[in-house]
């Protein structure tokens, strides 16, 4: 009797200590017979005022409709702000332990955090094999303490501080256990960074079909990503572009990252190396933010059109560099504060960048946009999982690699523009911006594809310049005297055939370039044409101009066998024309 009594104010001040710290005293049974009696009193007191004991979670039963549910809810946990306390002080002091009410991760810096699951088996599950699976998606240091065939408590070390194999009874990417037969079953979550711990009971043949697909999905993701990877590795390479360059290192940069989150480096890379898989954590997102800044660098061509965020560009890159380097030499809080510090300014100064070049006129920024629009609602939902405010499932656990994934494609789509901007600044290195003509490194292209295509066949090569047009601009004005021009340059198109090229080459002067086919009296029909299509008179207003042309002709290879002694040699002609009195043309006999 007298054990029974002393019993019960230990209980009551359990229930009390565990609501309320303040009334932590030690053994009433060590008091004095007076102060036992008074501080009897006071806790009764407290309980007469229905000060709420805590709540404790309830026994879990483990049947087949639980397979594959998030148990969070239904589990207990504590926390250790200081992540000191051993198994034996969090087993001694049971009070610790409230209800997780679905909590399944935490923020930076939180300490570890203790869970305890205590549950019963249904008859018809007595004998199943059942899986406790951990799903994080980052974890430094998991605990598990379960009992084994004697009854005892065994410790089993897991998380990325071990090596793959020795931390997981499965040969999975994530965190699987079996499941004893009897309860309670405490767990013990650390992690410098956002603890993330989400709890879930599979059996045996519902977590085979979980993993398959899982697996297939993810393979499938990394897949899409290795095929944007290699469709612009080959831009990169025929177009010589280095947006191209950077979109491709920025890809494998993501893909490895999302490789790391989802448990596939441990697996795959890293199996017995935990410290390259620690140090992943920070090096990675690193990588990614680096490339990242210099694809926005080269795509939206910051040098030119934002000068000063091209400087803030460039100093974020360095940060990334010294993050890395801070990593790679050991340290660890500094470079994950500095990485946690620049999420933020770097994320607001892309959509900076992105709305000005939009405002400035580049369509291919709303792609853009919409892009790193879906990157920061992927990452967004990473954080909330890690930080535990989001009930994990197959939606949250892809929706970083789907995200980026789309993400990816629709960069892709951005570039697309580019490729036609491309080939029309490519198109325009050839073209003669005034009158539309080929100027003269297309004519050194012609004259290139020729030589080395027609060998054995000679051509021809006009040069023509223009008489009495310097007067019209003198005169008129040079608004005038280009109208006059692109006039002229039509009408000469239109005295060749369509083999042959007709280029600017200067002010008034012009080269026509005709092809091996061309006969001698091709040629000679061709030279008239031209003086006579010059010869007309060209109406600009109520003004008419009539002018004339000078033309001298040279052959390949008989008068030159490159393009500059070529043309040196039909300008000879042509200034004879012109001493001739112009509106006539010559030809060179024979090389000089």
């Amino acid at each position: 009797m007298q054990n029974k009594l002393s019993i019960l104010p230990i209980l009551i001040q359990v229930q009390l200590v565990s609501w309320c710290p303040m009334l932590r005293i030690s053994r009433l049974s060590d008091c004095a017979p007076d102060e036992y009696y008074v501080r009897l009193l006071l806790l009764l007191l407290a309980l007469l005022l229905g000060l709420p004991a805590p709540a404790q979670a309830d026994e879990l039963l483990i049947e087949r409709g639980l397979s594959g549910v998030v148990i969070n809810k239904q589990i207990a946990a504590a926390s250790d702000a200081t992540a000191q306390l051993s198994w034996s002080q969090i087993l001694a002091e049971p009070q610790h332990f409230i209800p997780a009410s679905g909590r399944c991760g935490v923020g930076l810096g939180s300490g570890a955090q203790w869970l305890r699951l205590d549950f019963r088996r249904a008859e018809t599950e007595y004998s199943a094999p059942w899986w406790l699976v951990v799903e994080p998606f980052s974890l430094y240091d998991l605990r598990l303490y379960r009992r084994n065939a004697l009854g005892e408590f065994e410790e089993i070390t897991s998380g990325e501080r071990v090596p793959f194999k020795a931390g997981r009874e499965r040969e999975w990417r994530q965190y699987a256990f079996v499941l004893p037969e009897h309860g309670p079953v405490y767990l013990r979550a650390y992690d410098p960074g956002c603890a993330s711990f989400p709890v879930t009971l599979w059996h045996e043949d519902d977590l085979e079909f979980h993993e398959h697909l899982g697996e297939l999905l993810l393979g499938g993701i990394y897949g899409g990503l290795l095929v944007m990877c290699l469709y612009n590795l080959f831009m990169a390479l025929s177009l010589r572009d280095s947006v191209y360059g950077w979109h491709v290192m920025t890809t494998l940069a993501l893909g490895a990252l999302l490789v790391y989150l989802h448990g596939h480096a441990a697996q795959w890379w890293w199996r017995e190396e935990p410290h390259w898989l620690v140090m992943g954590r920070i090096v990675l997102p690193s990588l990614w933010g680096l490339t990242l800044a210099g694809f926005i660098m080269s795509f939206f061509r910051t040098r030119t059109y934002l000068p000063n965020t091209h400087r803030l560009l460039q100093i974020i890159m360095l940060s990334y560099l010294l993050i890395i380097a801070m990593r790679v030499a050991s340290l660890h809080e500094l470079p994950s504060l500095v990485l946690t510090g620049l999420a933020l300014p770097v994320a607001a100064l892309v959509l900076y960048i992105t709305i000005r070049r939009w405002y400035q006129g580049m369509t291919s920024a709303r792609y853009f946009l919409v892009a790193y629009i879906l990157l920061l609602a992927g990452i967004t939902l990473l954080l909330l999982s890690l930080c535990g405010w989001l009930i994990p499932n197959r939606l949250t656990e892809l929706a970083i690699p789907m995200t980026a994934t789309l993400a990816s494609l629709v960069f892709s789509l951005a570039l697309t523009g580019r490729i036609k901007s491309l080939r029309n600044a490519s198109k325009a290195a050839f073209i003669d911006e005034l009158t539309g003509l080929p100027n003269r490194r297309a004519l050194e292209q012609r004259f290139k594809l020729y030589t080395e295509s027609e060998a054995d066949h000679g051509f021809s090569l006009l040069s023509v310049d223009l008489d009495k047009f310097k007067p019209v601009n003198d005169q008129w004005g040079h608004a005038e005297g280009d109208q006059v021009l692109c006039a002229l340059t039509r009408r000469m198109q239109a005295c060749v055939r369509q083999e042959d090229l007709v280029a600017r080459v200067g002010g008034d002067e012009f080269a026509v370039l005709l092809s091996p086919s061309a006969s001698t009296g091709i040629v000679t029909a061709v030279i008239k044409r031209l003086l006579e299509a010059v010869r007309a008179p060209v109406h600009v207003g109520t003004r008419s101009h009539r002018l004339s042309a000078s033309v001298g002709l040279a052959h390949y290879p008989t008068h030159g066998r490159s393009l500059a002694e070529l043309s040196r040699h039909a300008d000879l002609a042509m200034y004879e024309a012109k001493r001739a009195g112009g509106n006539t043309w010559r030809e060179v006999m024979e090389a000089t």
